[in-house]
C-alpha cells in the first residue's frame, strides 16, 4: 500500500544551495508533507544546523512531516522512495584550482565544474563518490529514484546510466526549472508583462522547442498560434546588450554575458539559455582575436565571490536555526527546489512538464537513442519520457555532439583511471587547441589533486 507521503533521502544536505528549499518544499507541499524528510550530510555541525531549521519549519508550518538525520548513509536508506544527490568534495577549493590551473595552460574557464579541464577533473573526483553512493541504493533501496544534482549534471547522468542501468535514475539543474523558465521566455517574447500574468490558456498556445546538453540548452523553436517568436526573444537579448551597468559597462559580469548571448543568437539564428555556462563551451570568448575592436572575453571563475555567497548563505542559514530569522519569513519567502517539485509530481501523478537529463529515446530525431540530453519530460513513478522534440539544427547538432564526446570520456577515464582516456577527454572540449598544453595541465591537475581522486591515478 502506497504511503500518504514519500520518503526523500537528502545526501549533501548540508549544501547552501540545496537544503533549505528542500526543506521548505518538504513542510509546505501536500504531496510531501505527510512523509520523511531525511537529511544526510558527512559533516556534523552543518548538518546539526540543517537539522535546527527542519525542526523549526515542521513546527511553524504544522506538517506531520517525520524528519530523520544521519551522517552515515547507509543507516537510513532502506524504505527510500528518492535519494537526491546534492554532495560537493571542496566544492569551491578545487573549482578554483580546477580554473586557475586551466586559464594558466590556456583554456580560460569562467565556471569550471562542467566543461573543459574544470568539468572533467570534477567528473574524476564525484563519479566515484556516486558510485559508492548507488551501491548502497541498489543493495538498500533499490526501488527508489535517484535524482542528480551534482555538477557536471550530464557526466553524472552518463555514469548513473552506463554503470547503474538497473536503477532508476535522472539529472537536473535548477537552471531550466519549469514553469518558470518557459515563463521567462513566454514573457521575453512579449506575449504578456510579467509571469504572473500568464494563464494556463495562453500557454496551451505557445509551442517551445529547448533543448541540448546540460549547460548547453538553446532556443529552437518558439511559436504561439503558429507565429515565430524566436526573432522576438532575440531582439530582447539585443535590448539587454545595450543596457549598461552603473560604472564601466564593460566591468559587468552580467553585461559581458548578455553580450555575448545576443552574439551567439545573431550568428547561430538560436538563442542559448543557460549563457553563464554556456560561454565556456565554445572556443569564441577565450581571448585569442586577433580583430580586437568589440572582441568579448570570459573571465575566470571568482573564488573569493563564491566564497562570499557561501558565507552569506551560511550567516543566513545560523539565524533561521537560532530563531535570529523568524520561521515565518522563511516560510513565506522561500521557493520550491526543481527536485522536490519533479518528486511531487511523480508521487502524485500531477500532469507537468518538466527539464530532465536523461536517455533521448528518439526525441531527437537525429541523434542517438542514449544520447544524454536536456529536453522537455513528463514523469510518474515508473518513468521519466522525453517529449517528441524533432531534429537538432546544425551547426547546434555538431557542437552537443562534441559536448557529449567529451562527458562519456570524462566518464570512462573516472571509471577505468586511465591517462589516455583522460587525455583524449580534455582533447575532445572544444577550448583545447594545444596538446602540448593540454598534457601539461592534465599532469599539474592530477599532482594537484592527488589526494581527491582514487590510488589508481597515481599508479
Amino acid at each position: 500500500m502506497k504511503r500518504r507521503g514519500p520518503k526523500v533521502v537528502l545526501i549533501g544536505a548540508g549544501s547552501a544551495f540545496f537544503g533549505r528549499q528542500t526543506i521548505w518544499s518538504m513542510v509546505t507541499k501536500p504531496a510531501l508533507r505527510e512523509g520523511t524528510l531525511t537529511l544526510v550530510d558527512v559533516n556534523a555541525p552543518l548538518l546539526r544546523t540543517m537539522e535546527a531549521i527542519a525542526r523549526r519549519a515542521i513546527e511553524a508550518s504544522g506538517a506531520p512531516l517525520k524528519l530523520e538525520v544521519s551522517t552515515d548513509r547507509r543507516k537510513v536508506l532502506r524504505g527510500a522512495d528518492f535519494v537526491t544527490l546534492a554532495f560537493a568534495n571542496e566544492g569551491v577549493k578545487l573549482r578554483g584550482v580546477d580554473s586557475a590551473v586551466s586559464t594558466r595552460h590556456g583554456m580560460v574557464m569562467c565556471s569550471g565544474d562542467t566543461i573543459g579541464p574544470g568539468g572533467t577533473f570534477r567528473t574524476l573526483r564525484e563519479v566515484p563518490r556516486q558510485g559508492e553512493i548507488l551501491r548502497d541504493v541498489r543493495r538498500l533501496c533499490p526501488d527508489a529514484w535517484v535524482v542528480n544534482w551534482v555538477n557536471p549534471t550530464a557526466a553524472m547522468g552518463i555514469a548513473m546510466m552506463r554503470h547503474f542501468p538497473d536503477l532508476k535514475t535522472l539529472a537536473i539543474c535548477d537552471g531550466p526549472h519549469n514553469p518558470g523558465f518557459d515563463d521567462n521566455l513566454i514573457v521575453h517574447a512579449g506575449l504578456a508583462k510579467s509571469a504572473v500574468a500568464i494563464t494556463d490558456a495562453l500557454r496551451s498556445r505557445v509551442k517551445i522547442r529547448s533543448g541540448g546538453v546540460n549547460h548547453f540548452n538553446w532556443l529552437v523553436e518558439m511559436t504561439c498560434d503558429g507565429r515565430d517568436l524566436v526573432p522576438k526573444v532575440r531582439q530582447w537579448l539585443a535590448r539587454q546588450a545595450k543596457e549598461t551597468p552603473a560604472g564601466d559597462p564593460k566591468s559587468g559580469k552580467g553585461y559581458q554575458s548578455a553580450l555575448m548571448a545576443h552574439q551567439l543568437a545573431e550568428v547561430f539564428g538560436y538563442p542559448p539559455m543557460c549563457i553563464p555556462h554556456t560561454k565556456e563551451y565554445l572556443p569564441f570568448f577565450q581571448g585569442l582575436d586577433t580583430h580586437k575592436a568589440d572582441a568579448l572575453a570570459i573571465r575566470m571563475w571568482n573564488v573569493a565571490e563564491r566564497r562570499k555567497w557561501m558565507r552569506d548563505c551560511w550567516s543566513d542559514m545560523k539565524k533561521l536555526a537560532s530563531s535570529r530569522r523568524p520561521m515565518a519569513d522563511f516560510l513565506a519567502k522561500t521557493t520550491a527546489d526543481h527536485a522536490s517539485d519533479i518528486i511531487e509530481a511523480m508521487w502524485a501523478g500531477l500532469p507537468k512538464r518538466f527539464y530532465i537529463n536523461g536517455l533521448n529515446r528518439g526525441a531527437v530525431t537525429n541523434m542517438t537513442d542514449d544520447a544524454y540530453l536536456e529536453l522537455p519530460c513528463v514523469v510518474d513513478m515508473n518513468d521519466v519520457r522525453p517529449l517528441p522534440f524533432g531534429p537538432m539544427p546544425r551547426p547546434l547538432l555538431g557542437y552537443l555532439q562534441r559536448v557529449l564526446d567529451e562527458h562519456e570520456l570524462a566518464v570512462e577515464a573516472a571509471v577505468t583511471c586511465d591517462r589516455a582516456t583522460l587525455r583524449k577527454a580534455l582533447l575532445a572540449s572544444m577550448v583545447a587547441v594545444s596538446i602540448p598544453d593540454v598534457e601539461a595541465c592534465m599532469n599539474e591537475l592530477l599532482a594537484r589533486e592527488r589526494k581527491y581522486l582514487p590510488a589508481k591515478w597515481q599508479a
